[in-house]
């Protein structure tokens, strides 16, 4: 069977490289599971983030809806507190005008718009200085 010593070295070496294929084959096993894993892992995280994405963009739907309705709602009850005002303002001015004749009226209401919008002008002048100093600050 064995004549000479080469041959109990091919022997070996035949038992050595079937033993190095078994240890290649149980390490690209391993490693295929371990590749499986993290693929696994990576497409859960990738559903986990669709899903917050889309609650930011619901919270953010909703957000923009609230703030819109706000805008409307300032905008609404400005424009009423606006209309009560003026029809309070006209009240007032026909009371205390009754006396006078229309000419004198018209006079009267023309120097009370004129200083209306004068007033509207500094009270911008102000304002925009103001925001000037804060942004200074």
């Amino acid at each position: 069977m064995f004549e000479t010593s080469k041959d109990i070295l091919y022997i070996v070496i035949s038992f050595s490289i079937l033993w190095l294929t078994v240890f290649l084959c149980w390490a690209l096993y391993h490693l295929g599971k371990v590749l499986k894993n993290a693929h696994e892992i990576i497409d859960e995280f990738r559903v986990r983030l669709q899903a917050l994405m889309e609650s930011v963009d619901y919270v953010k739907s909703k957000v923009e809806q609230i703030s819109y309705l706000m805008t409307l709602a300032t905008s609404g009850l400005g424009g009423l507190v606006k209309k009560v005002g003026s029809e309070k303002a006209e009240e007032w001015f026909n009371g205390a005008t009754e006396d006078m004749g229309g000419v004198a009226r018209t006079a009267v209401r023309k120097a009370a718009k004129t200083v209306a919008k004068k007033t509207s002008a500094v009270a911008k002048k102000v304002r925009a200085k103001s925001k000037k100093n804060k942004k200074k600050k």
